[in-house]
């Protein structure tokens, strides 16, 4: 009889573990962020395996640059469409405006910053300064802004597992085997692995989704995509200033360090990113659940910040523990260069979990200066601490990273003591407890 009753509460806590959308969207998420993160090591593996040093260096910087540029020329639209895909009766003239305007900024982004090389690293510069190379750089920028935004798309409609498939294993089977294709071709090979990659990927997502969605002619955006420019514009001035130091740090190493030092640098950031991966995994499932269920926003927040402090800090244990081993598979010289920059590096997304915490409160309840507000204070951190701390290594570029992160975090919950229960008003668009797409289609992000 005990036994039957505690195999009854065992089928009763795996039922509800499968009927708990923000613990399913969690775990989907996760595993997607896993493989990228894991596909995204071992294309790094391979790169350290078959480049030297240097290049490694130079061409994480070119990547770090191209990833940083794609996520700017998102300008919100894709925290926009998961808020409003689901209630939008144009889905499909939502996607396709979406995919050209993102597609056109990603290309003006990525052409400035061509421009701009000669005057912000001559080193990065002398790899795509040639007009082939530029062209190459801005559409692979193109596909990668793309691919990105089919992410979001995936998660507003509903296809979780579509987007664990192909950004999960298609993305990272592609990017790991076109390394040996390239092989040769130094950092623009590199960057042309990773690029390429996410060009096929991005093309696979088009096809997949427009499957899903219902066909129209119509170009002209919903309504419900147009009401929300002012909470997108709010979310894009964040995204760019969390970017910020992205973009910058590879930028300030490269410069005052050397190539070698950006690729350990590099490399680390790289073994972090699953760390990272979590912490979005379970913000942005918290996140899809206060917007279903506005009633129970409270305990969302705590259910997902219990969650992500658990694993954040052991995360950063098992990192601090292994980082060693970790590096040496990259090579020797990593792991006698790279290890206390990676320990640091892990700690560190302690802070990031607390900022992402706090953004996502501040992102519920409608308070676009806030979200602006606090985020400025954490990129200013960054940016000033890592400025001072450049010189003296990437082990205290990396201590600059946690202190700005765990500032920034401080002052989002500072903003955001207080949460409402019922549906609120985020800039000029009113969030409906109405369910508004019946099937599969919920709110994920």
């Amino acid at each position: 009889m005990r036994a039957a009753s505690i195999g009854a509460g065992v089928g009763s806590l795996v039922s509800g573990a499968r009927n708990d959308r923000m613990l399913t969207n969690s775990v989907l998420l996760f595993a997607t962020s896993a493989l990228m993160a894991g596909f995204g090591a071992l294309f790094w593996v391979l790169a350290a395996r078959l480049y030297p040093a240097e290049t490694v260096g130079l061409a994480g910087a070119v990547v770090a640059a191209s990833d940083t540029l794609a996520l700017v020329a998102q300008l919100g639209l894709n925290i926009a469409l998961v808020r409003t895909m689901p209630r939008s009766r144009h889905q499909f003239a939502d996607f396709r405006v979406a995919v050209l305007v993102v597609g056109g900024a990603a290309a003006a982004f990525a052409a400035g910053y061509v421009l701009l090389l000669p005057l912000t690293s001559p080193r990065v510069h002398e790899v795509i300064g040639s007009p082939w190379a530029a062209v190459l750089f801005i559409g692979l920028v193109t596909a990668t802004a793309v691919n990105l935004l089919t992410d979001s798309v995936f998660l507003a409609i509903d296809r979780v597992r579509s987007y664990l498939w192909l950004n999960g294993v298609l993305l990272g089977l592609a990017k790991c085997g076109l390394p040996f294709l390239l092989a040769g071709a130094g950092v623009l090979g590199l960057y042309g692995s990773a690029g390429g990659a996410a060009l096929l990927c991005g093309l696979a997502s088009i096809v997949v989704i427009s499957r899903h969605l219902p066909r129209s002619r119509r170009m002209r955006p919903s309504r419900e995509l147009r009401a929300a420019r002012g909470f997108a514009g709010a979310g894009y001035v964040t995204v760019v200033l969390a970017l910020s130091p992205q973009l910058v740090l590879p930028l300030l190493v490269v410069n005052e360090l050397g190539s070698a030092a950006t690729a350990y640098f590099f490399v680390s950031i790289q073994i972090v990113a699953l760390q990272n991966a979590i912490v979005v995994a379970v913000g942005n499932a918290m996140y899809a659940e206060c917007e279903r269920h506005p009633d129970r926003r409270s305990q969302a927040f705590r259910r997902g910040g219990i969650l992500m402090g658990v694993v954040c800090v052991g995360s950063a244990a098992a990192v601090w523990v292994v980082a060693p081993l970790l590096l040496r598979v990259f090579g020797p010289e990593y792991a006698a260069e790279g290890t206390a920059t990676l320990r640091v590096l892990s700690v560190a997304v302690i802070g990031l979990g607390l900022s992402y915490w706090g953004a996502m409160r501040l992102r519920v309840v409608g308070r676009p200066g806030a979200m602006v507000g606090a985020q400025v204070v954490g990129t200013a951190a960054v940016l000033s601490l890592a400025v001072a701390a450049v010189p003296h290594g990437t082990t205290w570029v990396g201590a600059a990273l946690g202190v700005g992160y765990l500032v920034g975090g401080l002052v989002s919950c500072a903003m955001s003591r207080s949460l409402p229960a019922g549906p609120q008003v985020s800039g000029e668009l009113a969030v409906s407890v109405e369910p508004a797409v019946s099937g599969e289609r919920g709110r994920d992000l």
